[in-house]
């Protein structure tokens, strides 16, 4: 049963890997690419050479982590909080090409590639943290930039947009939000009357203040969403990708 498993993700990588204009074989000998198809056409993409890269690049665009295969390509407004370098963006336009999407990433020193994949990618970036309320962050920066955490802070020099803010900004309401902050999405689980305005979530949750996954998933669920799958990846972090009880 694992071999099958095995041959079957592969397969899958290699046909999203050959709509995206590039080839993959196996994660031992893959490269970070430095062009894709991005809307039909051919576009130079602009990624950092960072250590773990190349694994969040096939999670993103090739294991398809966050969703989006699964989701109808008519949703039309799309919140990337997390935005890294753009990847999730990425694959989000070419699944949701009439969609207006807006990403939001707090660490300043990805701003070139952002700013490059926003460019082939037609959405918008904020260089600002989510939470709760409006206010200010300080930024933890790691090595590997997809595990930088930020922590609430009146002395922090990042600005920090409000949840509902953000979704102001959008147009009041909001198809898809992808929520990959480093812990911070406890703080943005608060804000329940905010959700309300939000039909379909894809949020890779992380555990290491205390909580659980069966916590985080019954948190979802109360917020008035049914969980669609839930991935626990370990006693860290998981996935979870939900819809909005109708």
């Amino acid at each position: 049963m694992f071999f099958f498993a095995k041959i079957f993700r592969l397969l899958q990588r290699q046909t999203r890997a050959r709509k995206l204009g590039i080839k993959f074989n196996r994660v031992a000998n893959f490269s970070v690419p430095d062009n894709l198809i991005v809307l039909a056409k051919r576009q130079n993409v602009n990624l950092p050479s960072e250590k773990g890269m190349d694994g969040e690049f096939i999670e993103v665009l090739l294991d398809d982590c966050y969703g989006v295969e699964q989701l109808s390509e008519s949703l039309m407004t799309i919140i990337d909080i997390g935005a890294n370098v753009g990847l999730f963006a990425i694959a989000a336009r070419n699944r949701f090409p009439h969609a207006v999407i807006h990403a939001y990433e707090p660490n300043r020193h990805l701003e070139n590639y952002l700013k490059h994949q926003s460019q082939i990618a037609n959405f918008t970036y904020f260089l600002e943290a989510v939470g709760a309320e409006d206010g200010k962050v300080v930024l933890d920066i790691r090595e590997v930039s997809g595990k930088t955490r930020s922590t609430v802070s009146e002395s922090g020099d990042i600005p920090m947009v409000s949840f509902r803010r953000a979704i102001e900004r959008i147009g009041g309401s909001v198809d898809l939000a992808k929520v990959d902050c480093e812990g911070a999405e406890w703080l943005l689980f608060e804000d329940r009357d905010t959700w309300q305005l939000v039909q379909h979530l894809s949020v890779e949750y992380h555990l290491w203040s205390g909580h659980t996954h069966a916590e985080t998933r019954q948190v979802i669920e109360n917020i008035g969403f049914r969980i669609r799958k839930q991935i626990p990846i370990d006693n860290w972090y998981g996935v979870i990708l939900a819809s909005r009880s109708r």
